[in-house]
């Protein structure tokens, strides 16, 4: 896949004005869990890397909201089939599509506001220094 853009600011410049706010808070939400987490481009959207692995990453191309997407990077093969052993999520905010691959949606600023204090605690979580446990 070819990156469209640059930087994040190519990408933030190209959304739609309405998903901004979402997802300038989003990148708040990741800064804050962890600061230590480099953002940039990849897969044609902001994502952060820890340890030189891509660990999250912002999806904004949905019609329900905006997601961020807490993964492993592209290296390490996923098992669509088999359940997380993942065990930061207490509140079950998290949507899994693998054992390595998980997403928080968001829908406007009032749901992330609902589940902030409990969306970082995730989000800190997946990215501590140790790395999840999936």
């Amino acid at each position: 896949m070819v990156d469209r853009y640059r930087s994040v600011e190519e990408f933030l410049a190209a959304q739609p004005v309405e998903r901004l706010p979402v997802i300038e808070a989003l990148r708040q939400l990741v800064h804050e869990a962890n600061p230590a987490a480099q953002e940039h481009i990849k897969w044609n959207s902001p994502s952060y890397v820890l340890d030189g692995v891509d660990q999250a990453t912002i999806s904004a191309q949905g019609k329900n909201g905006v997601r961020l997407v807490l993964h492993r990077g592209a290296t390490i093969a996923e098992n669509r089939d088999a359940a997380s052993a993942f065990t930061g999520d207490p509140h079950g905010l998290l949507t899994w599509h693998s054992d390595i691959r998980a997403s928080l949606l968001v829908t406007d600023l009032a749901d992330l506001a609902a589940k902030q204090d409990a969306a970082v605690g995730v989000v800190r979580a997946w990215l501590a220094p140790a790395g999840p446990s999936a």
